[in-house]
């Protein structure tokens, strides 16, 4: 079974090419648009890596907070996608951090299985 992905990112294009770009990868991946929708999928699924955008219209705090709360060992699967300068983003010392722009080896080579 190939290794699972979500990604949490409000813009739909910068979220349909990182699926694209995983998929090419040979992950399966899932997508949402808020932190809602997350928080439901999260649920759901386990995944090896979960890329999420900190500064979502509709905040990326309750995807944090369900984690924190119901799923804490999940914490260190989240990889924040950041842009440089970054200072305010959810609990960094506990996730992994992919600057924008990144490129298709490093998202690649972030999202890899531990």
């Amino acid at each position: 079974m190939n290794p699972s992905v979500l990604v949490v990112e409000d813009y739909a294009d910068l979220r349909s090419a990182i699926a694209s770009a995983l998929a090419q990868g040979d992950y399966a991946c899932d997508t949402a648009d808020c932190g809602e929708t997350a928080v439901d999928l999260l649920r759901d699924h386990h995944y090896s890596a979960i890329l999420l955008s900190p500064r979502l219209p509709i905040t990326s705090d309750p995807v944090v907070h369900f984690l924190a709360q119901f799923q804490p060992d999940e914490m260190g699967k989240v990889v924040l996608m950041t842009n440089p300068g970054d200072e305010d983003d959810p609990d960094p010392g506990r996730c992994r951090v992919l600057t924008k722009p990144f490129n298709r080896q490093e998202l690649l080579a972030t999202v890899a299985p531990r």
